[in-house]
């Protein structure tokens, strides 16, 4: 939806309220980088890349400055939160307001971390989660890579591609990850939920009524 805003700080706090309430209360925003610039990527601070709209494809993440090819752009062992389980997801997600929780559903996404491991179910609370895809195979510049710079599923670190000029894009392809929702338990295992999800994401239905009929909501 391009007529979305880039989330604000409140927005992030609102999701950092309800994570902690129903997933982890430890968890704490970066004192030094806050989610609307990203998290820590190193000892300069946020990742080299801020967000804006992009024409066509709604909120996105833009170049801060000029990348260099094989540079580490995205570190998602830092920015990424992993849930628990398939149910902690679920009551996180009918803590949030509806239309926030409408966005948290395209920002969910889930991935293995070794070969044989089980899928989880994985998003970000800044705006890492904002990085958009590729129209064309040659649009993507940015990739998942393991330590010998070969592509990998299993990874959370993306490298540049080629070159990224300032205040270019930074696109992936969302089929880097086998995404696999009934394995993460929030695909066929949860059908009647997950409905109940998009049709009040369309249609602005009952969001804390659902959760309390299916005791998900507080």
């Amino acid at each position: 939806d391009g007529t979305k805003p880039v989330p604000n700080m409140e927005f992030w706090e609102t999701m950092l309220k309800a994570y902690n309430q129903e997933v982890d209360p430890t968890y704490k925003f970066d004192a030094v980088v806050p989610p609307t610039e990203g998290y820590r990527h190193d000892e300069n601070g946020p990742p080299p890349y801020y967000a804006k709209l992009s024409p066509g494809k709604g909120r996105g993440l833009f170049a801060s400055r000029d990348i260099q090819k094989g540079e580490i752009v995205h570190n998602g062992t830092t920015s990424d939160v992993i849930f628990p389980n398939d149910t902690s997801w679920k009551r996180f997600m009918f803590a949030l307001p509806r239309k926030m929780a409408c966005d948290q559903w395209e920002w969910t996404f889930t991935q293995q971390f070794e070969e044989g491991g089980p899928m989880k179910i994985v998003s970000s609370l800044n705006i890492a989660i904002l990085m958009n895809e590729g129209d064309k195979a040659k649009d993507v510049n940015v990739e998942p890579q393991d330590g010998n710079g070969a592509p990998s599923d299993y990874s959370s670190v993306f490298y540049a591609l080629r070159d990224i000029k300032k205040d270019e894009e930074i696109l992936m392809n969302y089929a880097a990850y086998d995404t696999d929702y009934n394995a993460a338990g929030i695909g066929a295992q949860s059908q009647t939920w997950v409905i109940e999800l998009v049709e009040t994401c369309l249609n602005s239905l009952g969001w804390r009524k659902i959760g309390a009929t299916l005791g998900l909501g507080r």
